[in-house]
Parts: structure tokens; sequence; C-alpha cells
């Protein structure tokens, strides 16, 4: 149980870290598919770009919630 409390703490200390790397792997993948000719890796790093979009990157309300 101290293991996981551990490398919860861990987490919580290094999480700017952690998302700093996950934004320049997202980043890199990216380009790579933007670089290559087929959509089929278009297709794959579609889902991941619309969960990070929703759920990570831009959890806010859409336009017509916004408060004024």
């Amino acid at each position: 149980m101290a293991m996981i409390i551990d490398v919860i703490k861990w987490i919580i200390e290094h999480k700017e870290e952690i998302l700093q790397v996950v934004a320049a792997v997202i980043a890199l993948a990216s380009v790579i598919v933007k670089l290559t000719p087929t959509l089929k890796d278009d297709n794959i790093l579609l889902p991941i770009v619309k969960f990070l979009s929703k759920y990570i990157a831009l959890n806010t309300p859409p336009p017509e919630k916004r408060p004024k």
C-alpha cells in the first residue's frame, strides 16, 4: 500500500513534467502524421487528439454556455 501512495505522490510532484512529455509526444506524432501521404495514420491519431482536446487540454464549456 505504501508503494502505491509513493507512486501517487511522485505523479503529483512531477505532473508538469509528465504533461510536457505527453504534449511533446502528441506534437511529434501530429507532425509525423501530417508528413505521411496516407490517411490511415491520421485516423489512428484522431481519437487521441479528440480525447485530449475534450477532456484534458480544452476543458471549457462551448461558447454558448460561457458566462458573459
